[in-house]
């Protein structure tokens, strides 16, 4: 047996090893819950700098600031964990992103088991965040662990950057370590899917459009100006706007077009009054092929088509900043994804999709700070994911933890 296949079989046997480890500390991490909003991050921090720092870590809890929570409105203090598990200092840096919190659990009665037991059933593991993203946290845990317990010399860092706030933008998450240098490598896998590899993630764009109108009675309604009606007419530009789009589909599988999802609808007071406002919220995922100040400036050219068409058309166009992001891409001939394909093949035999999705994770935070990533992880959109019943496949969670520590020997060793 050469010396590759003798390395791989040391890696599954300590992986096939750990398994009850494995399964345990996911189980662990489901029964505190973390869920986002409110954002309480104390116990889990705590949980994983006492536990880290026991299978060998280098361990950081990074508090965001005080005065950062507070202007961000937040009532709950905000905590990032940084655990790095060294090597020599003379190879490449590895970095496992995956998020501390979830989406709220919802009503436990609808579960079938509790959401924050960790209950095996089936061959899985339930509870809230068995995939999303406390699955996928355990996995990178537990795959630098296993590399770890190998006679195999480490030459570069596996860092494990566990980060907040990521269902909510992760601005003080992924967002802060990255942009106060809390975090450095040469690559970074963040959460995502086993049964393929995601390079490309769409932009987001969201826009709030106010029609204004005059209130009068119903009886009277010449003697006002109804401002929903006016809104309508807005409504079908945009489902014009959305055909067009569906015309200039993306080149990356997965990603198919720009998409625009009116997401909310406010107007009038009482259904006998002529309505003097309406308000719709629209969120735009945009392909790579278009920028946002490309999909923005569609917008206003419709708009004012209508204020040209209609003289008593009122309308106004704000932007909301408060999650907006470019496109994010790794480019497909990225060495991280040519490495991460030898990893699957090793463990599995064959290769994954390498695609790109309509959503947005923290791999921005990581590209912007100049670290190219990609997404992948244990768990698949079948999951129930943010819904009643979320789980996590066992078998899958250590499959995807031996192509993980593949991957870290492959790179780090």
């Amino acid at each position: 047996m050469n010396d590759t296949n003798t390395q791989k079989q040391q890696l599954f046997q300590a992986v096939e090893e750990m398994r009850p480890e494995i399964i345990g500390f996911l189980q662990r991490l489901i029964q505190i819950p973390s869920e986002n909003p409110p954002g309480n991050y104390s116990e889990i921090s705590t949980f994983l700098q006492e536990e880290l720092t026991d299978l060998g870590f280098e361990v950081q809890v990074i508090s965001v600031p005080d005065e950062m929570t507070s202007a961000a409105g937040l009532p709950t203090p905000r905590k990032n964990v940084i655990a790095t598990l060294r090597g020599s200092g003379e190879g490449r840096n590895l970095i496992f992103n995956s998020h501390l919190d979830t989406v709220p659990a919802g009503d436990p009665e609808q579960w079938d088991y509790p959401p924050f037991s960790g209950m095996i059933a089936n061959g899985r593991i339930y509870g809230r965040g068995a995939t999303d993203s406390k699955g996928r946290l355990s996995a990178y845990i537990m795959a630098a662990v296993a590399l770890a317990r190998t006679s195999l010399t480490r030459n570069g860092d596996v860092i494990i950057a566990a980060t907040c706030d990521e269902e909510t933008g992760g601005i003080l998450g992924a967002g802060y370590i990255n942009q106060n240098g809390h975090v450095h490598g040469d690559m970074v896998i963040v959460e995502g899917y086993s049964n393929h590899i995601v390079r490309a993630m769409a932009g987001v764009l969201q826009l709030k459009i106010t029609t204004d109108g005059i209130p009068a009675h119903a009886g009277y309604k010449w003697k006002g100006l109804n401002a929903v009606e006016k809104m309508a007419k807005v409504v079908q530009g945009l489902e014009n706007l959305q055909k067009d789009l569906e015309q200039e589909p993306s080149s990356i599988p997965g990603m198919k077009y720009t998409t625009v999802n009116i997401g909310t609808i406010q107007g009038g007071t009482k259904v006998n009054v002529v309505p003097a406002t309406c308000e719709i919220e629209v969120d735009f995922r945009v392909i790579p092929e278009h920028s946002l100040d490309q999909i923005y400036n569609r917008v206003v050219s419709l708009l004012e088509v209508l204020e040209k068409n209609d003289p008593a058309f009122k309308v106004k166009l704000t932007r909301i900043t408060d999650f907006q992001t470019d496109p994010t891409i790794t480019q497909e001939d990225s060495p991280l994804i040519s490495e991460l394909q030898q990893a699957v093949q090793e463990v599995t035999g064959h290769t994954l999709p390498v695609v790109g999705v309509l959503a947005q994770a923290d791999t921005r935070w990581f590209i912007q700070n100049g670290i190219p990533g990609i997404n992948y992880g244990p768990g698949t959109s079948e999951n129930n994911i943010h819904g009643f019943n979320e789980y996590m496949e066992i078998e899958d969670l250590i499959q995807t933890t031996k192509i993980l520590t593949v991957l870290a020997k492959n790179i780090v060793c």
